[in-house]
């Protein structure tokens, strides 16, 4: 076992040296609490990464925002339809800027979707309609066809929600829209061996429209005799839907095209939807189809071949036969 050498210091050495340890725990001292102030003005002034808050309501934004030494402040409250009441929809300033630690930030809180009233829609036309939800800040949604005695095509008769019930903004309306009444049916007659202009009176005031017409030499029969239909007789067809006929032709018969004017005088009254209608050896063709004003005089020049004539409707309804020479 070694022996411990002691050493034998005087009274004015040993004053010394406790002399000597103090300065140097003092110093130790001094150098911990300026190492510990460095630390806490180094992190007080440097830069924090703002979060994001956004969706959050108040309560948890300010518990995330405290674990950051940093403040929060709502500074307003809006409607806003895409976030829910008592969430917080905006931030000042943005996520991922960089702030100082104590620093403030503003939040705005939503107050979810404002509430609108729904107006009424029934009775309009389907545009009509669309502006009204539109302006309601309404939208709208499926749009179901039903036939329709009494009410107009394409007006709305029904709707859900119902007039004036509070819904969100931006709700979606479901219409019920009507088709208008059901086109009615009518029996394809018997034209075969019947003058062509036969079957142009018979067909075209029920709407029925002479699509293609063939010729066919057939000395034999008057020109412009049907010789077969399409459909056949006894065919149920409706409204605008079209039919062909093959028609005969004499041999060496010329059916030179040649210009025509069709006129027609308006009458007394509101403005109405004029239509004329041509039928020649070609087939039927529409050749005027607009709004006119009363006592307009209206003339249409129009090319035909083969014996023709013009009727006449005004808003649908048929007027008048006017022979083409």
């Amino acid at each position: 076992m070694d022996s411990i050498v002691k050493i034998k210091m005087t009274p004015k050495e040993k004053t010394l040296v406790n002399r000597a340890v103090k300065i140097l725990g003092t110093f130790t001292g001094i150098m911990a609490i300026t190492g510990f102030g460095a630390m806490l003005f180094t992190q007080r002034h440097q830069p924090m990464v703002v979060p994001k808050i956004i969706g959050m309501d108040q309560s948890q934004a300010e518990k995330l925002l405290s674990s950051k030494n940093l403040l929060l402040k709502v500074a307003r409250s809006v409607f806003d339809e895409h976030v829910p009441l008592g969430l917080i929809s905006d931030q000042l300033p943005k996520a991922n800027n960089y702030v100082k630690h104590g620093q403030t930030i503003e939040v705005v809180l939503s107050k979810g979707n404002p509430k609108v009233k729904v107006p009424t829609v029934l009775h309009l036309s389907l545009p009509q309609a669309q502006m009204a939800l539109a302006g309601a800040h309404l939208r709208i949604g499926k749009e179901s066809l039903v036939t329709s005695t009494i009410d107009p095509k394409d007006t709305v008769i029904a709707q859900v929600p119902e007039t004036d019930e509070l819904v969100d903004s931006f709700t979606d309306v479901n219409l019920l829209v009507s088709n208008g009444p059901t086109d009615p049916a009518f029996v394809m007659p018997e034209l075969r061996n019947k003058p062509l202009e036969l079957a142009f009176k018979s067909l075209r005031p029920a709407g029925i429209t002479i699509d293609k017409i063939k010729n066919e030499t057939h000395d034999d029969l008057d020109s412009e005799t049907v010789i077969s239909q399409v459909p056949p007789a006894g065919t149920k067809i409706q409204k605008k839907d079209s039919v062909s006929f093959v028609v005969s032709d004499k041999s060496g018969e010329g059916k030179a095209a040649r210009y025509a004017k069709i006129q027609f005088d308006m009458p007394e009254g509101n403005p109405r939807r004029l239509q004329i209608d041509v039928l020649d050896s070609t087939g039927t063709k529409t050749i005027h189809n607009k709004m006119e004003s009363p006592k307009d005089h209206i003339e249409v020049g129009v090319s035909v071949t083969g014996k023709a004539s013009a009727q006449i409707y005004l808003n649908q309804e048929f007027v008048k036969e006017i022979p083409i020479d």
